[in-house]
Protein backbone atom coordinates (compact mmCIF):
# COMPACT_ATOMS: atom_id res chain seq x y z
CA UNK A 1 0.00 0.00 0.00
CA UNK A 2 2.98 2.23 1.07
CA UNK A 3 4.54 1.54 -2.45
CA UNK A 4 1.42 2.83 -4.04
CA UNK A 5 1.12 5.94 -2.47
CA UNK A 6 4.46 6.76 -3.36
CA UNK A 7 4.00 6.19 -6.93
CA UNK A 8 0.81 8.39 -6.80
CA UNK A 9 2.11 11.16 -5.31
CA UNK A 10 5.35 11.20 -7.76
CA UNK A 11 2.51 11.22 -10.44
CA UNK A 12 0.52 14.87 -8.75
CA UNK A 13 3.70 16.54 -7.30
CA UNK A 14 4.91 17.70 -11.26
CA UNK A 15 1.00 18.15 -11.95
CA UNK A 16 0.46 20.65 -8.75
CA UNK A 17 3.20 22.40 -9.95
CA UNK A 18 2.15 22.58 -13.36
CA UNK A 19 -1.17 24.04 -11.40
CA UNK A 20 0.81 26.93 -9.35
CA UNK A 21 2.84 27.81 -12.52
CA UNK A 22 -0.66 28.61 -14.80
CA UNK A 23 -1.68 30.57 -11.82
CA UNK A 24 0.79 32.94 -11.16
CA UNK A 25 1.06 33.83 -14.93
CA UNK A 26 -2.34 34.96 -14.89
CA UNK A 27 -3.29 38.79 -14.26
CA UNK A 28 -5.47 38.14 -11.45
CA UNK A 29 -7.26 41.39 -12.05
CA UNK A 30 -10.82 42.21 -12.92
CA UNK A 31 -10.03 42.48 -16.25
CA UNK A 32 -8.75 39.16 -16.93
CA UNK A 33 -11.47 36.92 -14.06
CA UNK A 34 -14.02 38.02 -16.21
CA UNK A 35 -12.59 36.51 -19.54
CA UNK A 36 -14.04 33.76 -20.17
CA UNK A 37 -10.58 32.36 -21.30
CA UNK A 38 -9.43 31.95 -17.29
CA UNK A 39 -12.52 29.80 -16.64
CA UNK A 40 -11.74 27.29 -19.37
CA UNK A 41 -8.03 26.96 -18.47
CA UNK A 42 -9.36 25.50 -15.01
CA UNK A 43 -11.19 23.52 -16.37
CA UNK A 44 -9.23 22.13 -18.40
CA UNK A 45 -6.65 22.03 -15.69
CA UNK A 46 -8.75 20.46 -13.65
CA UNK A 47 -9.95 17.74 -15.95
CA UNK A 48 -6.21 16.47 -16.74
CA UNK A 49 -5.94 16.86 -13.02
CA UNK A 50 -8.83 14.21 -12.44
CA UNK A 51 -7.31 12.27 -15.22
CA UNK A 52 -3.54 11.91 -13.73
CA UNK A 53 -5.20 11.04 -10.60
CA UNK A 54 -7.32 8.01 -11.97
CA UNK A 55 -4.61 6.79 -13.92
CA UNK A 56 -2.51 7.22 -10.64
CA UNK A 57 -4.61 5.09 -8.32
CA UNK A 58 -4.90 2.27 -11.22
CA UNK A 59 -1.34 2.35 -11.45
CA UNK A 60 -1.05 2.19 -7.60
CA UNK A 61 -3.32 -0.15 -7.35
CA UNK A 62 -2.21 -2.47 -10.25
CA UNK A 63 1.09 -2.31 -8.70
CA UNK A 64 0.30 -4.00 -5.44
CA UNK A 65 -2.15 -6.23 -7.44
CA UNK A 66 1.07 -7.58 -9.26
CA UNK A 67 3.21 -6.98 -6.10
CA UNK A 68 1.27 -9.28 -4.39
CA UNK A 69 0.33 -11.68 -6.94
CA UNK A 70 3.89 -12.18 -7.07
CA UNK A 71 4.20 -12.15 -3.24
CA UNK A 72 1.60 -15.34 -3.41
CA UNK A 73 3.01 -17.12 -6.24
CA UNK A 74 6.54 -16.90 -4.30
CA UNK A 75 4.83 -18.05 -1.11
CA UNK A 76 2.73 -20.73 -2.54
CA UNK A 77 6.17 -21.78 -4.43
CA UNK A 78 8.02 -21.85 -0.92
CA UNK A 79 5.29 -23.67 1.10
CA UNK A 80 5.03 -26.35 -2.15
CA UNK A 81 8.90 -26.75 -2.25
CA UNK A 82 8.74 -27.23 1.74
CA UNK A 83 6.71 -29.67 1.25
CA UNK A 84 7.85 -31.78 -1.50
CA UNK A 85 11.36 -31.53 0.90
CA UNK A 86 9.26 -32.82 3.73
CA UNK A 87 7.68 -35.67 1.53
CA UNK A 88 11.06 -36.42 0.17
CA UNK A 89 12.19 -36.72 3.50
CA UNK A 90 9.84 -38.66 5.01
CA UNK A 91 9.59 -41.56 1.53
CA UNK A 92 13.91 -41.35 2.27
CA UNK A 93 13.85 -41.85 6.19
CA UNK A 94 10.55 -44.90 5.47
CA UNK A 95 13.42 -46.30 2.80
CA UNK A 96 16.47 -46.01 5.08
CA UNK A 97 14.31 -47.28 7.92
CA UNK A 98 13.39 -50.44 5.92
CA UNK A 99 16.90 -51.28 4.88
CA UNK A 100 18.36 -51.39 8.47
CA UNK A 101 15.29 -53.02 9.53
CA UNK A 102 16.03 -55.57 6.80
CA UNK A 103 20.11 -55.43 7.95
CA UNK A 104 18.66 -56.47 11.35
CA UNK A 105 16.76 -59.15 10.34
CA UNK A 106 18.54 -62.09 10.76
CA UNK A 107 17.86 -65.27 9.11
CA UNK A 108 17.25 -68.75 10.73
CA UNK A 109 18.67 -72.03 9.92
CA UNK A 110 15.58 -74.15 8.61
CA UNK A 111 16.06 -78.07 7.81
CA UNK A 112 15.30 -77.10 4.11
CA UNK A 113 18.40 -75.20 4.84
CA UNK A 114 20.13 -78.30 5.84
CA UNK A 115 19.33 -79.94 3.03
CA UNK A 116 20.57 -77.78 0.54
CA UNK A 117 23.20 -77.24 2.00
CA UNK A 118 24.18 -80.63 2.84
CA UNK A 119 24.39 -81.58 -1.04
CA UNK A 120 26.96 -81.27 -3.29
CA UNK A 121 29.35 -80.90 0.25
CA UNK A 122 27.46 -77.33 0.52
CA UNK A 123 28.32 -78.22 4.97
CA UNK A 124 32.14 -78.90 4.48
CA UNK A 125 32.11 -75.84 1.97
CA UNK A 126 30.63 -73.77 4.89
CA UNK A 127 32.68 -75.26 7.32
CA UNK A 128 36.04 -74.19 5.90
CA UNK A 129 35.16 -71.24 3.77
CA UNK A 130 33.24 -69.36 7.05
CA UNK A 131 34.16 -71.35 10.11
CA UNK A 132 32.19 -71.02 13.33
CA UNK A 133 30.79 -67.65 12.85
CA UNK A 134 29.55 -68.47 9.38
CA UNK A 135 27.05 -70.91 11.48
CA UNK A 136 26.53 -68.21 14.02
CA UNK A 137 24.98 -65.93 11.92
CA UNK A 138 21.65 -68.03 12.02
CA UNK A 139 19.83 -66.53 14.54
CA UNK A 140 18.35 -69.70 15.62
CA UNK A 141 21.92 -70.90 16.97
CA UNK A 142 22.00 -71.23 20.84
CA UNK A 143 25.06 -71.53 22.99
CA UNK A 144 25.17 -74.76 25.46
CA UNK A 145 27.12 -74.18 28.61
CA UNK A 146 29.60 -77.56 28.77
CA UNK A 147 31.93 -78.75 31.64
CA UNK A 148 34.83 -75.80 32.62
CA UNK A 149 37.61 -78.50 31.65
CA UNK A 150 35.68 -79.71 28.38
CA UNK A 151 38.39 -79.29 25.83
CA UNK A 152 35.31 -78.99 23.04
CA UNK A 153 32.47 -76.10 23.64
CA UNK A 154 28.60 -76.70 22.07
CA UNK A 155 26.18 -75.14 19.84
CA UNK A 156 22.64 -76.47 18.98
CA UNK A 157 19.51 -75.26 17.21
CA UNK A 158 16.27 -76.57 16.93
CA UNK A 159 14.83 -77.96 13.80
CA UNK A 160 11.00 -79.14 12.54
CA UNK A 161 11.05 -81.94 9.48
CA UNK A 162 7.76 -82.93 8.41
CA UNK A 163 8.28 -87.12 8.37
CA UNK A 164 5.38 -89.04 6.31
CA UNK A 165 4.78 -92.48 7.21
CA UNK A 166 4.58 -95.79 4.99
CA UNK A 167 0.46 -95.12 5.86
CA UNK A 168 0.68 -92.22 4.37
CA UNK A 169 0.29 -89.66 7.96
CA UNK A 170 2.49 -86.91 7.97
CA UNK A 171 3.54 -85.17 11.26
CA UNK A 172 6.63 -82.79 12.34
CA UNK A 173 9.52 -84.38 13.77
CA UNK A 174 11.84 -82.17 16.18
CA UNK A 175 15.64 -82.53 15.50
CA UNK A 176 19.11 -80.37 16.97
CA UNK A 177 21.79 -79.61 15.17
CA UNK A 178 24.80 -80.17 17.74
CA UNK A 179 27.77 -78.12 16.60
CA UNK A 180 30.97 -78.66 18.19
CA UNK A 181 34.23 -76.79 18.01
CA UNK A 182 37.06 -76.22 20.28
CA UNK A 183 37.49 -73.60 22.65
CA UNK A 184 40.22 -71.60 22.56
CA UNK A 185 42.33 -72.28 25.68
CA UNK A 186 42.65 -75.43 24.51
CA UNK A 187 42.29 -75.51 20.72
CA UNK A 188 46.34 -75.26 20.35
CA UNK A 189 47.62 -77.77 22.73
CA UNK A 190 45.61 -80.29 21.01
CA UNK A 191 46.64 -79.16 17.58
CA UNK A 192 43.62 -77.17 16.52
CA UNK A 193 42.67 -74.05 16.09
CA UNK A 194 40.30 -71.41 18.28
CA UNK A 195 36.85 -72.29 17.27
CA UNK A 196 37.71 -74.75 14.68
CA UNK A 197 34.65 -77.25 14.36
CA UNK A 198 35.30 -80.50 15.44
CA UNK A 199 31.79 -81.62 14.19
CA UNK A 200 28.26 -81.41 13.48
CA UNK A 201 25.74 -83.82 14.02
CA UNK A 202 21.67 -83.79 13.69
CA UNK A 203 19.36 -85.85 16.47
CA UNK A 204 15.86 -87.03 16.14
CA UNK A 205 14.71 -85.24 19.31
CA UNK A 206 12.10 -88.28 20.97
CA UNK A 207 14.70 -91.37 19.92
CA UNK A 208 17.77 -89.29 20.38
CA UNK A 209 18.50 -90.94 16.90
CA UNK A 210 21.72 -89.18 15.69
CA UNK A 211 23.62 -89.07 12.40
CA UNK A 212 26.89 -87.54 12.04
CA UNK A 213 26.98 -84.63 9.36
CA UNK A 214 30.77 -83.34 9.75
CA UNK A 215 33.95 -84.46 11.57
CA UNK A 216 37.44 -83.10 11.15
CA UNK A 217 38.79 -86.29 12.38
CA UNK A 218 39.10 -88.17 9.01
CA UNK A 219 39.01 -91.34 10.46
CA UNK A 220 34.89 -91.01 11.24
CA UNK A 221 32.88 -91.24 8.17
CA UNK A 222 29.57 -88.63 7.94
CA UNK A 223 26.39 -90.33 6.38
CA UNK A 224 25.71 -90.06 3.13
CA UNK A 225 22.28 -90.12 3.26
CA UNK A 226 20.77 -87.32 4.84
CA UNK A 227 17.12 -88.10 3.62
CA UNK A 228 17.24 -91.33 4.64
CA UNK A 229 18.12 -90.77 8.33
CA UNK A 230 15.16 -88.31 8.47
CA UNK A 231 12.80 -90.78 6.68
CA UNK A 232 13.78 -93.28 9.47
CA UNK A 233 10.91 -94.82 10.47
CA UNK A 234 11.60 -95.80 14.65
CA UNK A 235 9.23 -98.89 15.03
CA UNK A 236 10.63 -102.58 14.81
CA UNK A 237 7.93 -103.24 12.92
CA UNK A 238 9.51 -102.22 9.98
CA UNK A 239 12.38 -104.67 10.39
CA UNK A 240 10.74 -107.48 11.91
CA UNK A 241 8.77 -109.01 13.91
CA UNK A 242 9.05 -112.22 17.04
CA UNK A 243 7.67 -113.88 19.93
CA UNK A 244 8.56 -111.75 23.04
CA UNK A 245 8.85 -113.80 26.13
CA UNK A 246 6.58 -113.39 29.03
CA UNK A 247 4.23 -110.11 29.39
CA UNK A 248 7.40 -108.38 28.05
CA UNK A 249 6.93 -105.19 25.98
CA UNK A 250 9.10 -103.18 23.74
CA UNK A 251 10.09 -99.58 24.83
CA UNK A 252 10.61 -96.73 22.76
CA UNK A 253 13.65 -96.95 19.54
CA UNK A 254 16.85 -95.31 21.66
CA UNK A 255 19.91 -94.44 19.77
CA UNK A 256 22.27 -96.03 21.94
CA UNK A 257 21.75 -99.26 23.58
CA UNK A 258 25.21 -100.50 24.23
CA UNK A 259 27.05 -101.67 20.91
CA UNK A 260 23.88 -100.20 18.84
CA UNK A 261 20.27 -98.64 18.85
CA UNK A 262 17.32 -100.34 19.35
CA UNK A 263 14.64 -101.17 21.72
CA UNK A 264 14.23 -102.69 25.45
CA UNK A 265 12.48 -104.80 27.30
CA UNK A 266 10.38 -103.14 29.87
CA UNK A 267 8.01 -105.15 32.77
CA UNK A 268 8.04 -105.82 36.19
CA UNK A 269 10.94 -106.19 37.00
CA UNK A 270 13.47 -105.04 40.11
CA UNK A 271 16.00 -102.73 38.97
CA UNK A 272 19.89 -103.51 40.54
CA UNK A 273 22.07 -101.48 42.25
CA UNK A 274 24.49 -100.05 39.80
CA UNK A 275 27.19 -96.81 39.12
CA UNK A 276 25.50 -94.13 37.72
CA UNK A 277 27.16 -94.33 34.05
CA UNK A 278 26.22 -97.56 33.50
CA UNK A 279 24.19 -98.34 30.42
CA UNK A 280 20.30 -99.22 30.93
CA UNK A 281 20.86 -102.45 28.47
CA UNK A 282 23.61 -103.91 30.94
CA UNK A 283 20.74 -104.12 33.72
CA UNK A 284 17.65 -103.72 32.31
CA UNK A 285 15.60 -107.26 31.12
CA UNK A 286 16.67 -107.49 27.41
CA UNK A 287 15.98 -106.02 24.22
CA UNK A 288 16.61 -106.00 20.57
CA UNK A 289 19.35 -104.28 18.54
CA UNK A 290 19.62 -103.44 15.09
CA UNK A 291 23.62 -102.06 14.12
CA UNK A 292 25.06 -100.92 10.72
CA UNK A 293 28.34 -102.30 11.51
CA UNK A 294 28.31 -105.84 10.62
CA UNK A 295 31.88 -106.09 8.86
CA UNK A 296 33.23 -105.47 12.22
CA UNK A 297 31.16 -107.25 14.26
CA UNK A 298 30.16 -110.35 12.74
CA UNK A 299 33.09 -113.29 11.58
CA UNK A 300 32.45 -114.95 8.94
CA UNK A 301 34.13 -118.47 7.65
CA UNK A 302 33.58 -119.72 3.89
CA UNK A 303 29.90 -118.26 4.26
CA UNK A 304 29.02 -119.17 7.10
CA UNK A 305 28.48 -116.98 10.37
CA UNK A 306 30.68 -118.70 13.26
CA UNK A 307 32.07 -115.97 15.72
CA UNK A 308 31.26 -112.32 16.42
CA UNK A 309 33.85 -109.67 17.84
CA UNK A 310 32.64 -107.47 20.68
CA UNK A 311 35.07 -104.94 22.23
CA UNK A 312 33.53 -103.42 25.08
CA UNK A 313 35.41 -102.00 28.27
CA UNK A 314 33.79 -103.81 31.35
CA UNK A 315 32.79 -106.45 28.91
CA UNK A 316 33.65 -110.40 29.06
CA UNK A 317 32.65 -113.17 27.10
CA UNK A 318 31.63 -116.43 28.82
CA UNK A 319 32.61 -119.06 26.42
CA UNK A 320 32.99 -119.51 22.44
CA UNK A 321 30.15 -118.18 20.08
CA UNK A 322 27.79 -120.98 19.75
CA UNK A 323 26.17 -121.35 16.01
CA UNK A 324 22.17 -121.30 16.70
CA UNK A 325 20.15 -123.39 14.11
CA UNK A 326 16.27 -123.28 12.87
CA UNK A 327 16.58 -118.97 12.32
CA UNK A 328 15.69 -117.22 9.15
CA UNK A 329 18.94 -115.78 8.66
CA UNK A 330 22.65 -117.37 10.39
CA UNK A 331 22.67 -116.74 14.24
CA UNK A 332 25.08 -117.26 16.74
CA UNK A 333 24.66 -117.39 20.38
CA UNK A 334 26.69 -115.41 22.95
CA UNK A 335 27.14 -115.20 27.00
CA UNK A 336 28.50 -111.87 27.69
CA UNK A 337 28.35 -110.46 31.25
CA UNK A 338 28.81 -106.49 32.24
CA UNK A 339 30.52 -104.91 34.76
CA UNK A 340 27.60 -102.96 37.29
CA UNK A 341 30.46 -100.87 39.40
CA UNK A 342 33.82 -100.33 39.20
CA UNK A 343 35.80 -101.15 42.16
CA UNK A 344 35.59 -97.46 43.90
CA UNK A 345 32.33 -97.34 42.41
CA UNK A 346 31.24 -100.43 44.74
CA UNK A 347 33.23 -98.92 47.69
CA UNK A 348 31.38 -96.02 47.77
CA UNK A 349 27.90 -98.15 47.04
CA UNK A 350 29.39 -99.92 49.97
CA UNK A 351 29.47 -96.96 52.58
CA UNK A 352 26.21 -95.47 51.60
CA UNK A 353 24.68 -99.00 51.96
CA UNK A 354 25.93 -101.03 54.34
CA UNK A 355 26.13 -104.88 54.57
CA UNK A 356 24.32 -104.68 50.65
CA UNK A 357 24.49 -108.04 48.76
CA UNK A 358 27.84 -108.25 46.24
CA UNK A 359 26.65 -107.63 43.15
CA UNK A 360 28.87 -106.91 40.11
CA UNK A 361 28.42 -107.80 37.16
CA UNK A 362 25.00 -108.61 35.36
CA UNK A 363 24.73 -112.04 33.01
CA UNK A 364 22.95 -112.16 29.43
CA UNK A 365 22.18 -114.35 26.65
CA UNK A 366 22.80 -112.64 23.09
CA UNK A 367 22.37 -113.81 19.65
CA UNK A 368 23.40 -111.87 17.03
CA UNK A 369 22.09 -112.17 13.37
CA UNK A 370 22.94 -111.06 9.45
CA UNK A 371 24.02 -112.02 6.31
CA UNK A 372 27.56 -111.99 4.84
CA UNK A 373 26.75 -109.15 2.09
CA UNK A 374 24.98 -106.47 4.42
CA UNK A 375 26.34 -104.70 7.08
CA UNK A 376 23.30 -104.65 8.53
CA UNK A 377 23.30 -106.83 11.84
CA UNK A 378 20.55 -107.75 14.75
CA UNK A 379 20.87 -109.03 18.27
CA UNK A 380 17.97 -110.06 20.64
CA UNK A 381 19.53 -110.30 24.16
CA UNK A 382 18.16 -111.39 27.37
CA UNK A 383 18.94 -110.98 31.07
CA UNK A 384 20.01 -114.22 32.32
CA UNK A 385 18.58 -112.94 36.50
CA UNK A 386 15.22 -113.24 34.43
CA UNK A 387 15.43 -115.73 31.20
CA UNK A 388 16.99 -118.84 30.43
CA UNK A 389 18.60 -120.23 27.18
CA UNK A 390 15.95 -121.67 25.76
CA UNK A 391 14.16 -118.36 26.15
CA UNK A 392 16.44 -116.21 24.11
CA UNK A 393 16.59 -119.41 21.67
CA UNK A 394 13.05 -119.30 21.14
CA UNK A 395 12.38 -115.44 20.70
CA UNK A 396 15.47 -116.10 17.98
CA UNK A 397 13.77 -118.76 16.15
CA UNK A 398 10.61 -116.93 15.99
CA UNK A 399 12.23 -113.45 14.25
CA UNK A 400 10.65 -112.90 10.62
CA UNK A 401 12.04 -109.89 8.68
CA UNK A 402 11.19 -107.62 6.69
CA UNK A 403 12.00 -106.44 2.75
CA UNK A 404 13.68 -103.55 4.51
CA UNK A 405 15.15 -104.77 7.30
CA UNK A 406 18.94 -105.49 5.53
Amino acid sequence: MQSGMSLLMKILTPCFDLFSMLFRGLSWNNNVMQGGSVRKRIVLIMTILCILLITGCGASNSAEDSAGADKQINVTYVENAEQTDKEEKAVSENNNAGEDLEDETVKELTMEALLELYENDGLISKVEEEGLEGFLAYGNMKPVSVREDSLTGLYTCDLVYPHTSENGITSDRNYELQLSYWRPGTAEEYGHTENEIDNIRLMEKESQDAVLLYEVDERFTPTKDLQGFLQRDYGMEQYLICDLPGDFTLGEYRDDIGLCSGWLLEGETEEPPHDEWISEAWYCPGGIGRGETASQILQFDSGTLTNVALMMNHTGQYHESEILEGCEVQAVLVEYFFDLFTASGWEDYLSQHPGAEEVLNSHYWYVFMGKEDSDIFYVLFLNQEHFTKDDVIRMAQSVQFTESAF
